[in-house]
């Protein structure tokens, strides 16, 4: 990679191993051949002819020999101090470090590796859940975990016995729940995509105490934002955190969550987020100044309507 050239196998064998320039059918001669030593049981190099004759340009966009395994070995460490790493920052670290700049594919690729060898790919993630959840009750008492699951059908849809595919979860701990009594009476709920193979939607439920500091206590996962996942998620919250029933839930009143709230016969009071508001406004009318003249009107209007996180 420093000069600029490349090789390609010609043999490789238990016993033998011939390298040759990719450029030897325009001439170049350089030549390494090496064999496999039954005595020392070590590889020596018997013949080598060089240097290349061939002219080559500097390959500023990629090498062959780095490709993504290669790669994923050099951005492990990084990969494992920050997970969430931008494969733009990766091809960058590629680049200064090998002055090559590998393709955003690769890169992409090479991460992948390196997240599957450090957390294990996303299908064999979902057989070790019921591990995980059997753990978390074994070792943090009080955890309260619902998991749904549907009957698997196969490429030819029959029905495959023995076979369950994840559906949704919703999950909660202990210390949340004997926290939330001394939060103030008000709940903020709201969904977010997650990353990966798998584009579900986390929903979680915050809550907030006396000095303003935010409190997760409840989360769930599932498939799509709709009045079902909603009314899940509302109704193991009610289960097992919420009991009164004089709560103001905050939300950006989707049509999926209104509905769900209606369908649940709690007689929660449901408000406007300001946050969403206002990133609503900002989207519409494209003014930062009047976006923060709403957000003060929003937090001058008496309890419950100033609530924002």
């Amino acid at each position: 990679m420093n000069i600029s050239v490349d090789y390609k196998v010609a043999v490789s064998k238990p016993t033998l191993y011939i390298g040759e320039c990719w450029k030897s059918g325009e001439g170049c001669n350089w030549r390494v051949r090496a064999a496999f030593i039954q005595n020392s049981q070590m590889w020596e190099i018997r013949k080598f002819v060089g240097p290349h004759t061939c002219t080559s340009t500097r390959m500023t966009e990629d090498h062959r020999k780095l490709d993504s395994k290669t790669i994923c070995t050099c951005i492990m460490p990084m990969v494992k101090d920050m997970p969430t790493i931008k494969v733009s920052v990766l091809i960058a670290e590629i680049q200064a470090r090998f002055q090559y700049r590998v393709s955003y594919r690769k890169a992409w690729i090479a991460k992948q590796m390196a997240m599957e060898q450090l957390y294990g790919d996303f299908d064999a993630s979902y057989n070790e859940l019921q591990g995980w959840i059997a753990a978390m009750r074994e070792y943090v008492p009080g955890t309260v975990i619902e998991l749904q699951t549907r009957p698997y059908y196969g490429p030819d849809d029959q029905l495959q016995l023995g076979k369950r595919i994840f559906h949704r979860m919703f999950w909660t701990f202990d210390p949340c729940v004997r926290a939330f009594p001394h939060c103030k009476p008000f709940v903020q709920v709201d969904g977010t995509w997650l990353y990966g193979k798998y584009t579900q939607i986390l929903l979680i439920a915050v809550a907030q105490y006396g000095n303003r500091n935010m409190l997760p206590i409840a989360f769930a996962i599932v498939d799509k934002e709709n009045m079902e996942s909603w009314e899940f998620f509302l109704t193991n919250l009610r289960r097992y955190v919420i009991s009164n029933d004089n709560i103001c839930i905050i939300s950006d009143r989707g049509k999926g969550l209104i509905a769900a709230i209606r369908r649940s016969g709690v007689p929660w009071r449901s408000v406007y987020c300001i946050r969403h508001i206002a990133a609503n406004f900002i989207r519409d009318y494209k003014n930062a100044n009047w976006k923060r003249q709403f957000v003060k009107i929003g937090k001058r209007l008496p309890y419950p309507f100033n609530i924002s996180f």
